[in-house]
């Protein structure tokens, strides 16, 4: 389950370097919050939050979620859902979700529907309520509520018509050109979340998206000549779509341009290339990514052999619940000295605490 937490840079972020309260020497965690504007507040505690000071970035965002700023309600309701920072309390979870997703917040209404639809932090699931959170969201243009909505239209009736209603305004978008839209009604026609999946259709919507440069238009693209879905195979035009977006910092077609390069499809084997664009997919925290740059390391295929380092990314991605990672990762407890399982935990857990936020779902 995805819930989101939105972070923001503001112009001043460049200075935040600067000065010297880190040499100040303050009573309690909170007190470096003190006299600073509520949009700056927010700021700090995104830093604090990224350097794995849960405490400190949860007072920061309760300081500016007290003052009404949005983005902060959001992050503390996801602090209150994941139990950083603060006690575990998913009434407080959707508390502070409510209060930004009212305010037309998109991040917070899609983890708003997420716990009515799974029936957390509130009295049981409720579908309607989902719905319309969902609704809210897929009109934003927020392409997971869109798929979640389109899902549920498939079983409940409550969620067919705001599904029609969205999907009407999202083709009406597309034809006149918007390249969410397009990129939403490629994705809806491939996966098939409320519509039969045409394979030749959605690469249609992509190519268009694709066209203006929308990156995760250019991925699907890239995956549709992969495997030969609505069009023939063709290597070298997936590796031509998956660099675009890769250029753009796409984690998923990071990771396929470093697969292509793997296998030596539609460019020239080398393993160089493949470890560059994996390992730039896995340090975002993409699960697919992670577990094939610790396979690299555990053949010693563009990297040194290294068992600890290769347990290390195993790892981190079977903490995703990845299929294929959790059997990787279970093959390597057998495989690996005590030692080298003590070292591969060590390095797991830190590179964890350097990067709280790098798990994401595409």
């Amino acid at each position: 389950m995805l819930y989101k937490i939105l972070f923001v840079l503001l112009a001043f972020a460049w200075l935040s370097g600067c000065g010297s309260t880190s040499e100040v020497v303050r009573d309690k965690p909170g007190d470096i919050f003190e006299g600073k504007e509520a949009k700056e507040v927010v700021k700090h505690a995104r830093d604090y939050h990224d350097k794995g000071e849960f405490e400190t970035a949860a007072i920061g965002y309760q300081k500016s979620a007290d003052e009404g700023v949005a983005v902060a309600q959001n992050n503390l309701g996801v602090m209150y859902y994941e139990g950083r920072g603060v006690t575990q309390d998913l009434t407080q979870a959707v508390n502070w979700f409510r209060k930004a997703a009212e305010q037309g917040l998109v991040d917070a209404q899609f983890n708003l529907a997420q716990m009515y639809h799974a029936g957390k932090g509130v009295e049981q699931a409720d579908i309607e309520q989902a719905t319309t959170w969902y609704r809210k969201a897929a009109g934003q243009g927020d392409l997971n509520a869109l798929s979640r909505l389109g899902e549920l239209s498939e079983t409940h009736l409550v969620a067919q018509q705001a599904f029609f209603e969205v999907k009407q305004e999202i083709q009406e978008a597309a034809d006149n050109g918007d390249v969410k839209a397009q990129t939403a009604l490629g994705n809806l026609y491939y996966h098939g979340n409320g519509v039969i999946p045409y394979f030749t259709v959605a690469m249609q919507w992509f190519q268009k998206a694709a066209d203006q440069d929308d990156a995760q238009a250019q991925y699907y693209l890239g995956l549709m000549y992969y495997k030969g879905e609505g069009i023939l195979q063709d290597f070298p035009q997936a590796g031509y779509w998956f660099r675009k977006a890769a250029k753009q910092d796409y984690p998923p077609a990071q990771s396929g341009l470093g697969q292509l390069y793997y296998e030596g499809k539609g460019v020239e084997q080398h393993f160089d290339e493949a470890v560059y664009w994996t390992r730039k997919a896995a340090e975002l925290g993409l699960a697919d990514a992670q577990n094939n740059f610790g396979m690299m390391y555990y053949k010693g295929e563009g990297v040194p052999k290294d068992l600890s380092v290769a347990y290390q990314w195993v790892a981190l991605a079977a903490e995703q619940g990845n299929q294929d990672a959790i059997q990787g990762r279970n093959f390597l407890v057998k495989e690996l000295s005590v030692e080298q399982l003590a070292k591969g935990e060590r390095l797991m857990r830190e590179w964890a605490l350097k990067h709280p936020n790098s798990v994401i779902s595409y």
